[in-house]
């Protein structure tokens, strides 16, 4: 549940989207439609695999079904400003994390489609102001040059400390559908990291912040071995280094945590393998199905003398039961983390807290040797409404977050969790779109999350 800092054009809360999509913005958008002539099997494969959390790709970059233009559309369409081949529409752009605060700004996306009208591609220039950042420049690129290759690249500067490069490729139809091929290079500086200490009982009162400066390289190339099934090896190296905070109220690691295992940084190379069993019906807003993903991954840090070494294992299981007419739809959601071994570097180790695990607590909230989460929700069809031949849904979600960090699996991670209650607000603009906003409260207080896509 590792993530990067980012306020690139995937990030920004629902607004960006829903007055795109409400505008008529993508005309006979297909955004990696499955269009293999391989045969049924080998387009199912590869349709399964669009939105795979292990690859470089972001809810708001996935494939929308190919749709007949309606009339409607077609005006609102003709009504925006263009400019030569690229359809412009600027729209605000605001954001919020309890640990990183507001932003707020605005985004100007630039759209180009191919004769066919389907997207190709994206260029989105950005520009956010934050009180601890303060200006924040950003150019966002997203290409499809094929209905099964993605391609990203994000440059991104700020006044105050923040910086990112990341670049990306995807490719899940490599081979005649058969083969899987994805590659990232990251690179960023995160000023708004956080740190509490180890252990579950770990306390706010003990908050410390950083900066993290980290680079990143993943390889990933797997095969389809069935419809359902897909085995994937993956090659990654991490290198980080830690600076002083921006948040000036808080103290720095440096000071409370001097010793912890990977204050010095790290670098790092890992190996991991990974099964996957996916029957649900949709990659993103799926509503039946069931989801499995088993990794092992072996990783080195060749930083400190000697190096460490240690294994890393990890269980993500997921399952929908539509019921009451398919109006409703309850999600359970199984996450476990675990590493064995020489101690990790603290920031590779499990975590728990952030808009998919306890949803109460900010990223990374808790972090240990080992990590539990259940994730209970309802997600209840309030209204359901067509504009500009699109069908936006309006959905309430109770949910509850039950989990727990310990230095091992045992009994007491089970019987004494965190538990965080909430509701969940969210909106759908099918088949592909889901914007959302979550209040949790637990022993912090409340929290809010709002951003794109399903927590899970």
């Amino acid at each position: 549940m590792h993530r990067q800092f980012s306020r690139s054009l995937n990030k920004i809360v629902p607004i960006v989207i829903f007055v795109a999509y409400g505008s008529g913005f993508y005309p006979e958008t297909s955004l990696g439609q499955n269009a293999l002539d391989s045969g049924q099997a080998s387009q199912g494969r590869q349709e399964r695999f669009k939105h795979d959390p292990d690859f470089p790709v972001q809810g708001t970059e996935e494939q929308r079904e190919e749709a007949k233009q309606e009339e409607a559309k077609e005006e609102a369409i003709r009504s925006l400003p263009t400019k030569g081949v690229f359809t412009v529409l600027p729209v605000p752009a605001v954001a919020y994390s309890r640990n990183e605060g507001a932003f707020y700004g605005f985004l100007v996306p630039m759209l180009r489609s191919n004769a066919n009208g389907h997207l190709e591609d994206i260029i989105a220039p950005q520009y956010l102001h934050n009180q601890y950042t303060g200006e924040t420049l950003t150019m966002n690129y997203y290409g499809y040059p094929s209905d099964t290759t993605q391609y990203r690249a994000i440059l991104s500067y700020s006044t105050k400390i923040q910086r990112e490069i990341d670049l990306s490729y995807k490719n899940v139809g490599a081979g005649g559908g058969r083969y899987i091929l994805a590659g990232r290079a990251s690179w960023f500086k995160n000023p708004f990291q956080r740190f509490f200490g180890i252990g579950s009982q770990s306390a706010e009162s003990n908050e410390t912040s950083y900066t993290s400066n980290e680079m990143r390289v993943d390889l990933t190339a797997g095969i389809h071995l069935a419809q359902d099934i897909a085995l994937m090896w993956s090659e990654r190296f991490h290198q980080v280094r830690i600076d002083d905070g921006i948040i000036k109220t808080l103290p720095h690691i440096q000071e409370d945590f001097p010793t912890i295992n990977g204050i010095d940084g790290a670098d790092i190379w890992g190996h991991k393998l990974t099964f996957r069993y996916d029957t649900r019906d949709r990659q993103l807003i799926s509503t039946q199905g069931t989801y499995l993903n088993i990794s092992v991954e072996w990783n080195r840090n060749f930083k400190p003398h000697p190096v460490t070494d240690w294994w890393r294992t990890t269980v993500d299981a997921r399952h929908l039961i539509p019921h009451y007419n398919n109006r409703l739809v309850f999600v359970s959601h199984l996450y476990a983390d675990t590493v064995n071994g020489a101690t990790p570097p603290f920031y590779e180790r499990p975590t728990l807290g952030g808009e998919d695990s306890l949803r109460a607590f900010g990223r990374s909230r808790f972090i240990d040797s080992t990590a539990l989460v259940i994730n209970l929700e309802e997600r209840v069809l309030i209204r359901q409404q067509k504009i500009f031949g699109y069908l936006l849904d309006f959905q309430v979600a109770p949910f509850i977050d039950i989990g727990r960090v310990g230095s091992h699996f045992s009994s007491n991670t089970i019987l004494h969790p965190q538990v965080n209650p909430g509701i969940g607000f969210r909106f759908l603009a099918r088949p592909h779109i889901v914007g959302r906003v979550d209040v949790a409260y637990g022993k912090d207080g409340a929290n809010v999350f709002a951003g794109l896509d399903y927590p899970f």
